[in-house]
């Protein structure tokens, strides 16, 4: 009854606007041309006031009045249009499509490519890290370490940036070998672990890591909101070198990963369902394969978004989606995905994929979901034909819109059936077997780094979320040597898995000497530096570490080091 009400009324003064005598049709030649029927009006809106359980159906060619917000427009040569120009309903706004039951026309993804060079060689592991981790990097890190120690104690911490990479070593070696407790590496009674003990005593790398800064905390840049100031540093080296992959006409993924971390910290997030559920929230966007392009870390209204006029879901999309080459697919959850926001990465040359919530999609009336039976899906199209959207029911019901691909073809995938007690074959939409095959990025990426992540205890979120981003940057720079690797047709076994390639890079940074530090230009030239090598002293009980075979092998300032105990004696060394 309300319906039929609002129905009449919006007739009503719509029928008033057609008599308006001020009103100009454009022609003149004959009153067909100037009559505008109002019985073909379709009020968008009206059955969220309806008691009956009617679906409404908009056809391709009624102009649509819509009260749901929706900005769009008839065509302008339409009398409507001309109306509601000059007489504009209040509340109201026009669309030019409505959403049909059938087939879309979807696009062919873009296939795997290895991209438009084939590389020369393999490189090290660790040179594929130094990407991400550079030297100028240990080098400030030290730098400010330093001066940290000195402002809080009065006293010199004398690190160098080997040192802080033998640290590095430390936590990427301990990663891999896991002990129950941090003390039990450096246990003397035959437990402890000798690559870890023979590069740094244990109170050495204690006071290192309690003491680790990249920035220096006593001089905070005015007008700063940025909450992980602290951490900075570290984010954009990281940051930069993912931003430095060449990006290809690919298939990507959109979504969060966590920074595990449940002490106190700047906007520390609780993200059901996940894995890790509290710490740190970082939008990621990786390729297929997962290998990261980009990310930024939430922190609430300071998160340096351009875009937020379609909400923080679509927000985090066109940000991270900057540097995608046009003719690219993206690939995000339901968090992200809006109609608006599949429009305007239509306009930059983007294709999406994505499920979405039931109450983003309006005017799409799909079944109830009691009506589905496992297998069945509904497919509705808008009416310009560049976006679908698809129902289909496997265990539950599940909701999915594209510009990209539609139900068809359709395929035939395998489920378990509790009822048969068997494996069933269950036809799949299109749509749903591209999301399932290229949705996963982050997943990966996450899997690979919980495989081996720094897991200690700390208080310290800097340090976690340092932790993080170094195992961020050896998974992401084994998944570089990998493609690499396969570009050249080399044979799965003679691929490094992840945990050699991650004991490759902490054996290199274990074997830096700790006491050696850069030298300037006018240092190397000095008649003092190699006196001042040799008066290097180092603890009595230290022990050189064993090299990694491809520096034993490099052939390369292989000299021997003269300790302090015979400079004092040289007499030592006869015989």
């Amino acid at each position: 009854m309300r319906r039929a009400k609002l129905n009449a009324k919006a007739i009503e003064i719509l029928a008033t606007l057609s008599d308006n005598s001020d009103l100009d049709y454009g022609s003149d030649d004959s009153d067909a041309d100037r009559t505008w029927h109002p019985q073909k009006v379709k009020i968008i809106g009206a059955s969220d006031f309806s008691d009956s359980g009617e679906e409404d159906i908009v056809t391709e060619n009624e102009p649509v009045v819509s009260t749901s917000g929706e900005n769009q427009t008839l065509s302008p040569s339409s009398p409507l249009q001309q109306q509601i120009d000059q007489n504009p309903l209040p509340n109201a706004t026009i669309l030019n499509t409505g959403w049909t039951q059938k087939s879309f026309i979807g696009k062919p993804l873009p296939g795997n490519n290895f991209g438009p060079y084939l590389p020369i060689n393999i490189r090290t592991p660790f040179d594929y890290v130094k990407t991400y981790l550079s030297d100028k990097h240990f080098e400030e890190a030290a730098l400010y370490t330093n001066m940290y120690v000195m402002s809080k104690t009065g006293k010199e911490l004398k690190t160098t940036a080997n040192e802080i990479q033998i640290m590095y070593g430390v936590h990427a070696m301990m990663s891999v070998f896991k002990y129950p407790r941090l003390k039990m590496y450096w246990d003397s009674r035959g437990m402890g672990f000798g690559p870890i003990s023979q590069a740094i005593t244990r109170d050495r790398f204690l006071k290192l890591r309690s003491c680790l800064h990249y920035v220096d905390i006593n001089n905070r840049p005015a007008g700063n909101n940025n909450r992980f100031w602290k951490v900075q540093p570290i984010i954009d080296q990281v940051r930069n070198a993912c931003r430095n992959i060449p990006r290809l006409v690919d298939c990507y993924s959109v979504d969060e990963q966590m920074i595990p971390f449940t002490g106190r910290c700047p906007s520390r997030q609780y993200v059901k369902n996940k894995p890790r559920p509290t710490g740190l929230k970082n939008f990621v966007i990786t390729t297929s394969k997962g290998k990261v392009i980009d990310f930024e870390i939430y922190q609430g209204v300071d998160t340096p978004f351009q875009d937020k006029s379609l909400g923080l879901g679509p927000a985090v999309v066109l940000h991270l989606s900057q540097s995608i080459p046009q003719g690219s697919v993206l690939f995000f959850d339901r968090y992200f995905t809006t109609v608006p926001l599949l429009d305007r990465l239509l306009n930059e040359g983007l294709m999406a994929t994505g499920t979405i919530m039931s109450n983003r999609l309006r005017n799409v009336h799909f079944s109830q979901d009691k009506k589905f039976q496992r297998g069945v899906w509904e497919e509705f199209t808008r009416c310009d034909n560049q976006i679908s959207a698809t129902k289909w029911k496997d265990s539950k019901c599940v909701t999915l819109i594209s510009n990209a691909t539609g139900a068809e073809p359709h395929s035939v995938v395998k489920r378990w059936s509790k009822t048969e007690n068997k494996e069933i074959e269950v036809p799949c939409p299109d749509v749903v077997k591209s999301y399932n095959q290229y949705m996963g990025g982050v997943d990966i990426c996450d899997q690979q780094m919980e495989c081996y992540r720094t897991w200690i205890k700390s208080r310290k979120w800097t340090l976690k979320v340092a932790l993080h981003f170094i195992d961020l940057s050896i998974v992401n720079a084994w998944m570089e040597y990998r493609e690499d690797a396969q570009k050249l047709l080399k044979r799965k076994n003679e691929i490094m898995d992840l945990m050699n390639f991650k004991i490759a890079v902490a054996r290199e940074w274990l074997t830096k000497s700790p006491n050696k530090r850069a030298l300037s230009s006018e240092e190397s030239n000095s008649s003092d530096t190699e006196e001042n090598q040799m008066t290097t002293q180092r603890p009595q009980n230290y022990r050189a570490p064993v090299p990694p075979t491809n520096k034993v092998k490099d052939g390369f300032e292989h000299w021997p080091e003269v300790f302090g105990a015979i400079l004092n004696n040289p007499h030592k060394c006869d015989g």
